[in-house]
C-alpha cells in the first residue's frame, strides 16, 4: 500500500470512533507513527504471550564496507540488527559471544584478523591489523521511512513488510498508539486501544509464520567447536 492510503485507512477508523472526542491527526502526525511502526516491527516489535521477538525481515538483509585502521570500528548508521557475517581479504572471521571472549584471546595481538565480536554499534576485530582493512558485513538494514509527496504524486510504500500484511499490522499499530492518547486521559477501560494491540498481535503472529526463525551464525564456544558444520 501507497503511505498516504495507509494514512486515509487511519484517519477512516479513528474519526468515525466515539472516543475520537477532538483529537486531530493530520497526515504528517499519522506518517510520523507509520514510520515508528515499520521499525518497530523490522526490529522484532513487543509481541505478547510469550511469543519471541520477530526474526529480521528477509527484504532488509544488505551488505556494506567500512574500514578498519585499529581494533575496532563504528557498524554503518543503516544497522538495525542481525550482523550475519563478517569478511575481509574473502576470509569469514570467527564469531564470539563475548567482547571478553575475543580479548582473552587475542588482546594485544597485531597481526591478521581473526574473530569479531559486536557490541553495541561498535564490532571489535581481532588481532588488530598492521594496516588499514576493508571489512565487508552482511546484515539487516533499518527500513527506509515512507514519505507522502503531492506534486508530482510520489508516494512511497512500506519497506520490507509483506504486502499483504501492511494494512494490517501498520493501521492497526497507529490505532493502538493514538487510542493509547485518546484514551489515557480518560477514567475508562481502554477498549479501542486493546482491540487494536490485538489485532495487530495477530498480525505479528501472522508475520513470524512467514519469515520463520533468526538465521544467523551458531555462537562459537571455541577452536574445538569451530566444525565445516557451523560455518555458513
Amino acid at each position: 500500500m501507497k503511505a498516504s492510503e495507509l494514512v486515509t485507512e487511519v484517519q477512516r477508523i479513528v474519526y468515525k470512533s466515539d472516543y475520537s472526542g477532538d483529537a486531530d491527526y493530520g497526515q504528517n502526525e499519522i506518517l510520523a507513527l507509520l514510520n515508528e511502526g515499520q521499525k518497530d516491527i523490522s526490529g522484532g516489535s513487543d509481541r505478547q504471550h510469550g511469543n519471541a521477538r520477530l526474526a529480521p525481515l528477509p527484504d532488509l538483509l544488505t551488505s556494506s564496507t567500512v574500514t578498519l585502521t585499529t581494533s575496532s570500528v563504528a557498524m554503518p548508521a543503516t544497522f538495525q540488527r542481525g550482523l550475519l557475517r563478517v569478511v575481509i581479504d574473502g576470509e569469514k572471521l570467527k564469531k564470539y559471544d563475548s567482547l571478553q571472549k575475543l580479548l582473552d584471546k587475542y588482546e594485544g595481538e597485531t597481526g591478521e584478523p581473526e574473530g569479531y565480536c559486536l557490541k553495541g554499534r561498535t564490532l571489535w576485530i581481532l588481532p588488530a591489523p598492521p594496516s588499514s582493512k576493508t571489512v565487508t558485513l552482511y546484515f539487516h538494514r533499518f527500513p527506509t521511512a515512507m514519505v507522502i509527496t503531492t506534486s508530482p504524486a510520489a508516494d512511497t510504500s512500506p519497506d520490507g513488510i509483506p504486502d499483504h500484511l501492511q494494512k494490517r499490522l501498520l493501521v492497526n499499530y497507529v490505532c493502538r498508539e493514538i487510542y493509547a492518547e485518546i484514551e489515557g486521559g480518560m477514567d475508562m477501560a481502554h477498549p479501542e486501544q486493546e482491540k487494536h494491540n490485538d489485532l495487530l498481535q495477530m498480525a505479528l503472529n501472522d508475520l513470524d509464520r512467514l519469515i520463520g526463525p533468526e538465521e544467523g551464525e551458531a555462537t562459537n564456544v571455541g577452536d574445538d567447536y569451530l566444525t565445516d558444520d557451523n560455518i555458513l
